[in-house]
């Protein structure tokens, strides 16, 4: 593996740790489906700005009913749960709980197929899941949220996981048809589109003129660093990156996004928050070690 990639990488989530602090600062400011609304919007215009280098997506008719339903739940319901939950929770806990969304996905795709997920991944998940709990508990700052708010908004960006990991498994015969820039840009467009139909009282009515240059350049990072850049990054190294490679990447985040959110939030990394991220990173690694181990050679 070059040394590009593994800093490629690095950045890729690294932006994506950023996107967290973002969506709360836009948050403090904006509705939550105007935000939803603008950076998918902006994000659909660039990817289109690149159509005359990547082509325009030529998506079979049967294929239509999929992108759609993919689009509105990763790039509409998703991000509107995980804005929601930033309300209410830490960006650090948020950079933390990204680590279970591998577990959630290859749990799914066992679903899917009618199997029982492996005990392993089964383990790793309620290991995941009460450091998730130890994270939301007591000893977060009385003055940004009490803990049952917190396990409030890290349940919520919990479920935006299990939304995004459905994605992964329901897009599988989109990833076999179609090249990855056309797939994105439908289903960033049916976001786009579901979050113009279902928040449209919300858009109309803001005032756009009120929101501070912190609200606005935090919508411009999401949409042009976290969707445009983040994505096209992310599909451009796990084709020629292993995919345990890109998995341990994932620890980038919980460094990433605790510094920043300490730095440029104010936030408060107590002894639950250290437990809990310390069990939600132990699961990811102890699955993750243990699945190579068992893995059948070629």
């Amino acid at each position: 593996m070059h040394l590009r990639h593994w800093l490629l990488l690095v950045l890729t989530q690294s932006v994506w740790s950023g996107s967290y602090i973002a969506m709360k600062l836009a948050g403090q400011e904006m509705p939550v489906g105007l935000i939803v609304f603008l950076r998918y919007g902006l994000a659909t215009a660039l990817l289109l700005c690149a159509a005359p280098w990547n082509g325009l997506p030529r998506l079979q008719r049967r294929d239509w009913l999929l992108v759609i339903a993919l689009g509105a739940l990763n790039f509409t319901l998703a991000p509107t749960l995980q804005i929601t939950g930033l309300k209410h929770t830490q960006a650090i806990d948020v950079s933390v709980l990204i680590a279970l969304e591998p577990m959630m996905t290859v749990a799914l795709a066992a679903l899917a197929l009618g199997e029982r997920p492996s005990n392993l991944t089964v383990g790793a998940l309620l290991l995941g899941t009460a450091g998730m709990l130890i994270l939301s508990g007591t000893g977060f700052a009385d003055t940004a949220a009490g803990s049952s708010n917190r396990l409030f908004g890290n349940s919520l960006f919990t479920i935006s996981l299990l939304c995004e990991a459905a994605v992964t498994v329901g897009g599988a015969r989109l990833a076999s048809r179609y090249a990855p820039s056309h797939s994105v840009l439908g289903m960033k467009a049916a976001g786009f589109l579901a979050a113009a139909a279902f928040f449209s009282p919300v858009i109309l009515s803001a005032d756009l003129a009120a929101f501070s240059w912190k609200a606005w350049a935090s919508v411009i990072y999401l949409a042009v660093l976290a969707s445009v850049f983040g994505y096209t990054a992310w599909y451009r190294v796990i084709k020629v990156v292993p995919v345990n490679h890109v998995a341990l990447s994932l620890f980038v985040q919980p460094i990433v996004g605790s510094a920043i959110g300490y730095t440029f939030l104010g936030e408060t990394i107590g002894y639950e928050t250290a437990a809990g991220a310390f069990l939600v990173c132990a699961s990811l690694a102890w699955w993750q070690s243990r699945s190579l181990r068992t893995k059948p050679q070629a």
